[in-house]
């Protein structure tokens, strides 16, 4: 299997995913970035389910930056610092960054 130097899915191109994307990149360029299953699922050649992405951005600042460009935003996650927003009827979880700074192997104390 030779590497793939860049992902060209179809939902990298959408107005949903730009959209949303454009929201986070206003609030603080270059601070996000596709992750998770729908990376995985391109390279594997298999349609993505969902959109994650993760974020420098806390859930504070990627609910306003949802809501300043006038998409819905749920705070489905947000004591683990995942919003979901939901561009044109699709959902993408945003996470924010974050390191363990206590675990007991299954629960994490993060930061």
């Amino acid at each position: 299997m030779s590497p793939i130097e860049r992902i060209a899915a179809d939902w990298l191109t959408s107005p949903d995913t730009q959209a949303v994307m454009a929201a986070l990149e206003a609030a603080r360029p270059g601070g996000s970035r596709f992750v998770g299953g729908c990376v995985r699922n391109e390279i594997r050649g298999v349609p993505a389910d969902d959109i994650d992405i993760a974020t420098q951005l806390p859930p504070e600042a990627v609910m306003a930056a949802m809501q300043a460009a006038g998409i819905r935003a749920l705070p489905t996650g947000i004591e683990h610092g995942t919003v979901t927003a939901i561009a044109d009827g699709n959902p993408f979880e945003i996470t924010t960054l974050r390191r363990d700074v206590e675990t007991d192997g299954r629960r994490a104390v993060v930061a």
